[in-house]
């Protein structure tokens, strides 16, 4: 069934099947590239120090879930910080011989690390409307674009879903594929995939410590992102989509809007 139904799924999960036979030993070729983007010369916003969360990590589950119902608030700049920091900044430097390894707060094949962070902002204290890239390393943002964009536009971009229009900011995290693949093949795009759900998954928790609402999504229309973001489909691929705000009611029910989900 899944292969007659599913073909194209089909053909890149059973060629990615690793049998005794047909396993390589990865490629021990170093990455030539950098450890991650940079933007010299576009404008810079520092990060402040990310919140201390205090939620234990079982009431922070407990809490987590979809919102769809966003109030039309604005996000601070250190909510902000604290979902990037989580979700794929820099904890620490640990010396491995004559090399340096960043420790970051997820798994990575073969400490690659080979995601990007990207902002559309629209409603954050202290930033303009636009489009942003995180940079953990200094853990700021470099602002790519200053630009408002409409409720309806966002829509759009996100396969006519009205609920992400509703947030603070839409968080879109990409892969530069070749930073991973270069050692694992096309094996290592599952790996991939699998890196960009730890992360989701350490931001919605964050996000519920915070008290506030996230909306994972993975429709969009992948060729309008990469133009809207300035990136190369052929190079970075857009995986995930997180729409941060704060829930526009406490109730669990009204906030998820599940009915409206149904209906579409």
């Amino acid at each position: 069934m899944f292969r007659d139904q599913y073909p194209a799924a089909w053909f890149f999960h059973h060629n990615t099947i690793r049998w005794p036979f047909n396993t390589v030993e990865p490629e021990e070729e170093p990455w030539a590239g950098p450890p991650f983007k940079e933007y010299p010369g576009q404008p810079v916003v520092a990060l402040p120090a990310p919140e201390d969360l205090g939620l234990a990590l079982g009431e922070a589950i407990k809490r987590r879930l979809s919102c769809r119902s966003f109030a039309s608030s604005t996000l601070t700049l250190s909510e902000l910080s604290t979902i990037l920091s989580v979700g794929y900044g820099i904890e620490g430097v640990v010396q491995l011989g004559a090399k340096e390894h960043l420790e970051r707060p997820l798994p990575s094949g073969g400490g690659l690390y080979p995601l990007e962070f990207y902002l559309i902002v629209r409603q954050v204290a202290d930033l303009d409307p636009g489009i942003y890239h995180y940079a953990p390393l200094m853990h700021e943002l470099e602002q790519l674009k200053r630009m408002e964009l409409s409720n309806s536009f966002v829509s759009q971009l996100f396969m006519n879903q009205p609920y992400l229009a509703g947030g603070g900011a839409i968080l879109l995290l990409t892969a530069v594929v070749e930073r991973l693949m270069h050692k694992y093949g096309d094996r290592g795009y599952r790996y991939i995939l699998l890196e960009a759900g730890h992360a989701a998954q350490n931001m919605c928790l964050a996000v519920a410590s915070l008290g506030l609402g996230a909306l994972p999504v993975g429709g969009f229309f992948d060729g309008y992102v990469a133009e809207l973001l300035g990136i190369n489909l052929e190079e970075e691929a857009i995986l995930y989509a997180l729409g941060l705000g704060r829930p526009a009611t406490a109730d669990r029910v009204a906030v998820r809007n599940l009915a409206a989900l149904l209906d579409g």
